[in-house]
């Protein structure tokens, strides 16, 4: 007898994300020397190409400035990321990509669209733009700006 799938959105929503995550570390883990945890996206994810401050990513990711520093660190030691003066406030530390960060960036969007094709074929090409409409519409519809 089968399992039936789960039936709350949300548990739905997050299979798929942790599906598409383990895939993409994966790929990254056997293209970067640097080991990647998915952990780790929270801080790619919301770093803007200009630089951040580590309480700006905490709060984008929605976690404590702790722990968001541990990531910044680890990935400052994996040669990802740098600390350096943000030339707003003298005073005030941001986060910025160091070259090998780009380069990561750039191997990740290579795994990204690569995931997508395999998803694209796997539902089709109208499926996939149904799936990317409707999740925009829940993400609008979830913030209160639909």
């Amino acid at each position: 007898m089968s399992t039936p799938p789960p039936s709350s959105l949300l548990k739905l929503l997050t299979l798929a994300t942790r599906a598409v995550e383990s895939e993409l570390n994966d790929g990254l883990r056997a293209r970067l020397s640097a080991e990647l945890r998915p952990a780790h996206y929270a801080l790619f994810r919301y770093l803007d190409p200009a630089g951040s401050r580590v309480g700006e990513l905490a709060e984008a990711a929605g976690m404590t400035q702790q722990s968001m520093g541990e990531l910044v660190g680890q990935l400052e030691r994996a040669g990802l990321v740098r600390r350096q003066v943000d030339p707003q406030d003298g005073r005030a530390r941001q986060v910025v990509y160091t070259d090998a960060g780009r380069a990561a960036l750039g191997l990740a969007g290579e795994e990204i669209r690569r995931i997508e094709d395999r998803i694209r074929a796997g539902v089709g090409e109208a499926g996939a733009a149904e799936l990317r409409r409707l999740l925009a519409r829940v993400a609008a519809v979830s913030d209160g700006s639909a």
